[in-house]
């Protein structure tokens, strides 16, 4: 049986909101609408990142942790020089077969004075930031001398120039006032008497060294760079520990 045709309907045309949602304007004007979302975007961050600029509570301290002397500052220097941090850490993380070998795990607060941090991002070597206190001043001699001769099958290279070369400490109270100028506490006038602070640390290490057979300089970068790595992770060990928030 035919079944008449139906009459023929089309969708009714889209009507025209009478006011248009109050964003559509500005998503017709594309420049406009990358201006205001910049705008907003710089406001939220200033709102997220300002305070913890701003706000000094806001950096756990430790009561016992103070900024590096000249000679570990020194040190500290060389052991970038030389690129220690590209094989070895200087962050121990909270993991049982991470503080059974290293010791205790890194706290925040023991960094706030290293500018820059040198945490690392690998370990061909070991973690160094429990090593202070761990080895006597000869150890390290020997073993930048001859690393296998200390560590045997070590793939580090030896480092001979750091018991020849002279430490160069022309530039400590710019290093001083440089780090002062960021935050770290030195006292003010500390730069006229820090090199003299210097060669006090560097000749009682050099002794050490002399009395244990080792025919040590006080004036030569190894001295520095022993004192920087026997210097670090030992401020967590001193008493009495407080942490402020």
């Amino acid at each position: 049986k035919l079944v008449a045709n139906e009459e023929a309907e089309a969708a009714p045309m889209h009507k025209e909101e009478k006011e248009k949602i109050s964003h559509r304007w500005l998503e017709g004007k594309p420049i406009y609408f990358l201006v205001v979302s910049l705008v907003v975007i710089l406001i939220g961050g200033i709102v997220e990142f300002v305070p913890t600029f701003l706000v000094k509570s806001n950096i756990p301290t430790i009561a016992s942790v103070k900024p590096y002397t000249p000679l570990e500052l020194q040190g500290r220097d060389l052991y970038i020089r030389e690129a220690c941090n590209s094989c070895h850490s200087q962050l121990v993380r909270p993991f049982r077969s991470e503080t059974e070998r290293y010791g205790e795990y890194s706290k925040a607060g023991e960094y706030v004075y290293d500018h820059p941090f040198l945490w690392g991002s690998k370990r061909t070597g070991p973690d160094l930031h429990r090593v202070g206190g761990k080895y006597p001043n000869l150890w390290h001699y020997l073993h930048m001398e001859d690393p296998r001769s200390m560590s045997p099958g070590s793939l580090m290279p030896p480092y001979p120039w750091l018991i020849e070369n002279t430490l160069d400490i022309s530039l400590t109270p710019n290093k001083i006032n440089a780090l002062r100028s960021i935050g770290v506490p030195y006292p003010e006038g500390y730069e006229n008497q820090a090199n003299d602070d210097l060669m006090k640390q560097a000749e009682a290490i050099a002794i050490d060294l002399q009395k244990n057979g080792v025919p040590a300089e006080a004036d030569k970068e190894i001295i520095a760079l022993i004192a920087y790595l026997q210097r670090l992770g030992t401020d967590i060990k001193a008493k009495p520990v407080v942490e402020n928030r």
